[in-house]
């Protein structure tokens, strides 16, 4: 396939090699049906969408090693695999392993179809991420969500949460309503994650402004723990 470069460039040859190189080395990819959804009628929630990720990567080193529960059709962890060493994504779903596995082009990312809760316990990182996970779970196993999350995280390292606000609930769409259990408050979120790490930082986000503003305005909240505690023991108050 011969690219065609139009007339306006300052080397046109030169131009015209790094363009076919591109072509040739990165073949399209097809985005699945969601963010075909996003390009069709929301480019902005893909821009939102995409906010969130670019707060985790920039928190991120480069030797990390990032766990991503519920890493759905895979676009997240992509990007974080760019900012880190790895990245291991955790998906129940098979429709959305699929579609990962169709979108990843990076050695550097790997998807498994399993539950948190079967993961080995001897896996650990330094970095684990659930970004939209948590709602879909009661009160009850969202806490033993965190505090399996936490039992694979290394002595130094980092959870990041990050979950629609319940005052945004009655505007989400009817697709995240049916799906949502339990949108939190961020103080109440806070507490839960308390139980299980030393120190919790909460941060709001309304588009892609993330701040540290009156919560009840955002729409959207992250809480970064840190100095996970022993797995199974709740922190004393």
């Amino acid at each position: 396939m011969s690219v065609d470069i139009g007339s306006y460039h300052a080397e046109p040859e030169l131009y015209q090699k790094l363009i076919q190189q591109l072509y040739e080395e990165n073949p399209p990819v097809t985005l699945p049906p969601e963010y075909a959804w996003f390009i069709k009628d929301n480019v902005l929630r893909l821009f939102i969408r995409l906010a969130r990720y670019k707060f985790v990567a920039r928190l991120l080193k480069k030797t990390d090693a990032v766990l991503e529960v519920g890493s759905g059709s895979g676009l997240g962890s992509v990007f974080l695999s760019q900012h880190c060493a790895r990245v291991t994504g955790l998906e129940i779903k098979q429709t959305e392993i699929e579609e990962a596995g169709r979108l990843n082009r990076r050695e550097n990312v790997s998807f498994e179809q399993r539950d948190l809760f079967t993961l080995e316990p001897d896996r650990k990182f330094d970095v684990a991420v659930a970004l939209d996970v948590i709602e879909h779970m009661s009160v009850e196993a969202g806490h033993k969500f965190v505090n399996a999350m936490v039992s694979h995280l290394n002595p130094t390292g980092m959870l990041v949460i990050g979950t629609p606000s319940i005052y945004s609930y009655q505007f989400q769409s009817a697709l995240s309503q049916a799906s949502h259990v339990k949108c939190y408050d961020q103080q109440e979120l806070v507490a839960l994650m308390d139980h299980y790490l030393g120190r919790t930082l909460p941060f709001s986000m309304n588009d892609e402004l993330v701040h540290t503003g009156h919560p009840k305005m955002a729409w959207y909240y992250f809480v970064l723990g840190f100095l996970p505690q022993c797995p199974g023991e709740k922190r004393v108050s």
